[in-house]
Order: structure tokens, then C-alpha cells, then sequence
């Protein structure tokens, strides 16, 4: 009687088994250790994970303060770590590839099960017969097919009328099924585990590609921003400096040394500059809110950028890219993760072809069976003589086609759309590369271009003030020559900007953008890759 309650024992010690936390952290541990050594393979760099969002982040500070707060780029870059929506799910997505794997790395190791009952028999109001019984079973799948199944009962009875103790008796039963046919061979019966360790490399892609992509948009944004920062100040400026002239060219008509038309050129260019103002700073402040949603921040949180990230740009210069798109192509046909998931996924496709046509074969299981009875009255004590053995044949011979063929021609189908996927992911990735290379010498020649007109400008500036002013030209020239440099101005802030951007986004191209281990920092001077194989 003692020895049958040895499970119960063991089941009361072993409760912190169920409870929430311990199991939250088991789980952790073998998703974190399956990731890290995936990113370690992907990378060449072991990166820490977390799945959690951190507990103090900017986004609740900003919501007890109003004091405004400036982010740099890098700082902004951490702000997005921490708060952006889109970026958390990604990494919960990374998390659920990995917690799927240790499931189907569980159907092929050994799966314990366990219990026990207890009851009365009897008839009306009288107990006759009193039953306790537990069992303790497992069964296993090897990668070749095979299935064992363990388990092992025990059964005490007791009379209620007649008293006298529990009598007992248990059996071992092993069973082992070796499919000969259908199902049979470790191609086929570990493609759930096979399918399931590539889902996480797939995963773990998708997460590093989505945070490259998602720098090119916050650097982007960012620099846009700070460009239209500068503009406003541009713009300011200008319309100061119009304001000026409109009092200067009033003084002079009030004098009756300009005419009413010149006056009237002043006072539109005047309203003209103040509603450009207005509409810079209004854009300027809608940016703004659209860029503190991608950081995951509430759009009333007073937030600002700094101006400086653009200098910083400037100071890079722009220079052409030393990169020939021939090459430039073959990097990023060999280097983007998106596209090798799109290769590995036709390798997918023909092994489910390879299982399907694998279930078209006929079912036949070799199945042999063993049970050990226990010694008379010994509950625990198994008796070896009398072992019962059996072996044999399962045939299914498979009648009805339909599923089966279904499935398999499904399959065929499936994998003719993964090879047309490839294609069209080879033909987009030539035309990005080919665009981003486009975009970049455009910018570098409007830049070049602009950073003259803005000299030109200047010189006109100052000439047609000092002709202005001595008379030998009307107000017109003057307002031409002041536009003509505010264009020059915003299309020169708007060039680096745009060069800088189409750097980036080759860089994105080529999967050469190389972020920390976490978050989203990078060092935005980083060289243009120029050989085959990965950094």
C-alpha cells in the first residue's frame, strides 16, 4: 500500500511543476537558447534577447513631464527600441517560432504521462469492492518513423464485505511500430522538426530585415524633419528680409522715389513669404507627430529633434559610390534575407512534394508488442517468466485516392508558385538596386548643382541690393534675385538629405547596414560593401 502511494508522493513534491512562473522561465530558457544560437549562425554574433518591453521607457516619462526633450538620432533610434509598436511584435513573433520549435522538438524526445483513480463498487447502498490504480506511461517518435509506447499499471483491490487488505497486480506494456512504407525513413517523418528549425532561421531573418528596413525609415524621417527645420529657419529668414524691404520700398514711395507697382510687388512678396511661413511651420509640426507615432510616443509629448544631425550630414559630404551595378546586384542577390528565405521556401516546396508522394504509398506498420504481468500479490515485484509477446503487420491499403492525390498535386502546384516567387524577388531586388544607384547620382549631381545656385544666389543677393539701392534697377529684380535664393537654399538642404537617404537605402539593398546587437543604432558613415561574400 505504501509503494502504490509513491506517485501521489511524488506528484505533491513535484507541484511547483505547475505553477505559472517556473514554466514561463523554462520556456524562456529554451527559446532564448535557441535563438541565440541561431543568430549566431545567421550573424556571426551572439546577440542578447528579450521579448519584453523594458519597464521605464521614455514614452511614460514624457507623460509626467512636460518639460520638452531634443533626441538625436542615435537617442531616437533608442526610443524606437523601446517603445515602437510594429518592432515589438516582431520580436514576439521571433519568440513564437522558437517557442514552436521546442514543441516539435518534444514530439521526438520521450513524453512522460501519469495518473491514478480510485473508487467504490457496489449495488444500492452497500460498497463492495474497493479499486485504487495508477500508471505511469511515455512514448517516444524517432526522426526514422519508429514509435514507442511505454507504459506501466498498477491495481489494488480490496473487499469492503470481507475485509483483509489490498490486493494487487501490474503489468508493463511496451509496444513499437515501425512503419515499412508510407511514413517510413527520416526524410519524411522529421519533416515537421526540419520545417520547424528552418521557421525560426525565417523568423529570426524577417526580424533583422525588419529592423534594417525601420532604420531607413526613422533615420529618413528623421533627417527629413531636421531639413525642414532647416527650411523654417530659411523661410524665417527670408520673409524677414522682405519685411525689411517692403518698409524700405514704403519709405521710398511715401518719398515719391518709387512707384505704387513697386510698392505693390513688396506687399504680395511680403503676404507671399508669411503664408510659405506658416505653411512650413504647419507641416513642420504635423512631421513631427507623425514621427513621434513611429517612436511609439504620444503625439502631445513635446518632443524636438536636433538640427545638428543635419550638419553632421553635411560635414559626410557627398561623394559618388565606387560600386558597379553588376556588383552591386550580385551583393544583394547573395547577401538580403528576405531573398534567401525566398530560396530556402522553394527547398520547402519540393520537400513537401517528397511527403506527398510519399503518402501516396500504401500504409504498412511492423508492430510488436511486449507485456510483463507482476508475481501473484506483488503489486510491484514483475514476473519475467510469463512474458507475453506479439508481433505482426498493419496494412492500410489506401482505397480512397482522392486526399491523398489531392494533396500531392496541391503540392505540385505549391512548389511551381515558390520557384515563380524566387524569380520575381530576384527581378525586384535588380530593380531596387538599380533605383537606389539612380536616386544616389541624382542627388549627388542636384546637390553639386544647388550648392553653386546657392553661391550664384548669394552674389545676386548682395549685387541687386547695391544696384537696388542705387537706383539702376527696380524692386522686381531685387524679389527675383531673394527667391532665387530661398529655392536655391531649400533645394541644396533638400539634395543632402536626399543623397544620404539613397545611400542608406543602397546599403538596405545590399543588407549591409550593420545595427548593435540590439535596438537600432548604427554608425551612419559605415563603408559601402565591395566584396562577394558576407562582412
Amino acid at each position: 500500500m505504501t509503494r502504490h502511494l509513491l506517485p501521489f508522493v511524488g506528484l505533491l513534491l513535484g507541484g511547483c511543476l505547475y505553477q505559472p512562473e517556473p514554466n514561463k522561465q523554462s520556456a524562456d530558457e529554451d527559446v532564448y537558447g535557441i535563438l541565440g544560437e541561431t543568430t549566431k549562425k545567421l550573424t556571426g554574433a551572439e546577440r542578447p534577447f528579450a521579448v519584453e518591453r523594458p519597464v521605464d521607457t521614455l514614452r511614460k516619462q514624457l507623460q509626467a513631464s512636460a518639460v520638452p526633450v531634443t533626441l538625436t538620432l542615435a537617442q531616437a533610434l533608442d526610443v524606437a527600441a523601446e517603445n515602437n509598436r510594429d518592432y515589438q511584435t516582431q520580436k514576439e513573433r521571433l519568440y513564437i517560432a522558437a517557442l514552436n520549435l521546442t514543441r516539435s522538438q518534444n514530439d521526438f524526445a520521450w513524453r512522460w504521462a501519469g495518473g491514478g483513480s480510485a473508487s467504490l463498487d457496489g449495488e444500492a447502498e452497500l460498497a463492495d469492492t474497493a479499486r485504487l490504480s495508477d500508471d505511469l506511461g511515455g512514448s517516444a517518435n524517432s526522426v526514422y518513423g519508429t514509435r514507442v509506447v511505454g507504459s506501466f499499471v498498477q491495481t489494488f483491490l480490496r473487499s469492503v464485505l470481507s475485509g483483509g487488505s489490498f490486493d494487487g497486480g501490474s503489468i508493463l506494456d511496451l509496444t513499437i511500430t515501425q512503419p515499412l512504407l508510407r511514413t517510413a525513413g527520416r526524410r519524411v517523418a522529421r519533416e515537421p522538426l526540419t520545417q520547424a528549425e528552418r521557421n525560426v532561421v525565417y523568423a529570426l531573418r524577417d526580424y533583422e530585415r525588419f529592423r534594417s528596413q525601420f532604420v531607413v525609415a526613422l533615420a529618413s524621417d528623421y533627417w527629413n524633419i531636421t531639413r525642414q527645420m532647416r527650411d523654417l529657419v530659411n523661410v524665417e529668414a527670408n520673409y524677414v528680409r522682405l519685411r525689411d524691404l517692403r518698409t524700405q520700398v514704403q519709405a521710398l514711395f511715401d518719398a515719391g522715389r518709387r512707384t505704387v507697382t513697386d510698392l505693390g510687388r513688396a506687399q504680395q512678396d511680403v503676404l507671399t513669404a508669411d503664408a510659405q511661413r506658416v505653411s512650413a511651420g504647419i507641416r513642420l509640426q504635423a512631421a513631427l507627430d507623425r514621427y513621434k507615432l513611429s517612436l511609439g510616443l504620444p503625439t502631445a509629448a513635446q518632443l524636438q529633434l536636433d538640427v545638428g544631425e543635419l550638419d553632421t550630414l553635411v560635414a559626410q559630404g557627398v561623394s559618388p559610390i565606387d560600386l558597379p551595378e553588376e556588383r552591386a546586384i550580385e551583393l544583394s542577390l547573395t547577401r538580403r534575407y528576405d531573398h534567401l528565405t525566398t530560396i530556402d521556401e522553394v527547398a520547402d516546396a519540393g520537400r513537401r512534394v517528397f511527403v506527398a508522394e510519399d503518402a501516396l504509398n500504401l500504409q504498412l506498420d511492423l508492430t510488436t508488442n511486449v507485456q510483463v504481468p507482476s508475481e501473484s500479490g506483488k503489486g510491484l515485484d514483475l514476473d519475467w517468466s510469463r512474458v507475453n509477446w506479439r508481433a505482426g503487420f498493419d496494412l492500410d491499403l489506401a482505397l480512397n485516392r482522392v486526399p491523398s492525390r489531392n494533396v500531392y498535386r496541391a503540392a505540385l502546384i505549391t512548389f511551381d508558385q515558390a520557384i515563380s516567387e524566387r524569380e520575381q524577388s530576384e527581378d525586384q531586388l535588380t530593380v531596387n538596386v538599380r533605383n537606389s544607384l539612380r536616386n544616389i547620382q541624382a542627388a549627388l549631381q542636384t546637390f553639386r548643382i544647388q550648392t553653386t545656385a546657392v553661391d550664384v544666389a548669394d552674389s545676386r543677393v548682395q549685387a541687386t541690393t547695391d544696384l537696388y539701392d542705387a537706383g539702376r534697377i527696380q524692386v522686381l529684380e531685387k524679389l527675383d534675385a531673394q527667391r532665387s535664393l530661398l529655392n536655391a537654399q531649400l533645394a541644396r538642404n533638400a539634395a543632402i538629405v536626399d543623397f544620404s537617404i539613397a545611400r542608406l537605402q543602397l546599403m538596405n539593398d545590399l543588407e549591409a547596414i550593420r545595427l548593435e546587437p540590439q535596438g537600432f543604432r548604427f554608425d551612419t558613415s559605415l563603408p559601402m560593401p565591395q566584396a562577394k561574400t558576407a562582412e
